[in-house]
């Protein structure tokens, strides 16, 4: 008898409990704030990445980075910023219900449209401040301060292969042949000196 009490007990203590935790909901689908510096981390690391692959340099790939940023169409550019790798901070700074993530490059060279590729003395680095912010608890890329293309080595290339191919210009053709051969030449080791 003395275990039906036990037993009896225990669950109205459970009953009890449900009723006082129902009092007092936890909303799931709001991230807690631990998890936020986190998820930013993330979500600059995606388009970091997508950037990295070459995803920037073809107008018809906007829709990959489209979700990740609050901008509406594919930012004009006048470079390219070819790097060798990336990191991203690991601890987005919280400023004002905003985020700021710095990620830096080891750039190889610049890529002017104008004038043609400059490389970089071995070991040139380029840090750029991202700013994250939300709307209706969706959080985007809202600027950058350097929205240039950020392709590695290899996307470089391919994306200067095809405007060879397609381009009817020859002074324009010129300049991605010689920016073609002054990357090739470069090696693409982030330890490079």
């Amino acid at each position: 008898m003395l275990s039906f009490r036990r037993i009896l007990l225990a669950v109205a203590f459970l009953i009890n409990a449900s009723f006082v935790l129902a009092q007092f909901p936890v909303d799931l689908n709001h991230p807690s704030n631990d998890a936020q510096p986190a998820q930013m981390r993330e979500l600059v690391s995606k388009y970091c990445r997508l950037d990295y692959e070459g995803v920037s340099l073809d107008p018809q790939s906007w829709s990959k980075i489209q979700p990740l940023v609050w901008w509406k169409s594919s930012p004009e550019y006048t470079q390219i910023d070819v790097v060798s790798r990336y990191t991203v901070d690991s601890e987005p700074e919280s400023k004002n219900g905003k985020y700021v993530a710095e990620v830096h490059y080891r750039l190889l060279g610049i890529y002017d449209l104008a004038t043609g590729y400059v490389p970089e003395p071995g070991g040139a680095t380029q840090d750029v401040s991202f700013l994250v912010t939300t709307e209706n608890t969706e959080w985007r890329i809202a600027d950058a301060e350097n929205t240039y293309p950020h392709p590695s080595r290899a996307a470089m290339l391919k994306w200067l292969n095809d405007k060879i191919s397609t381009t009817p210009d020859e002074a324009a053709k010129t300049r991605y042949q010689d920016a073609l051969q002054q990357l090739q030449a470069q090696s693409a080791s982030p330890f490079a000196k």
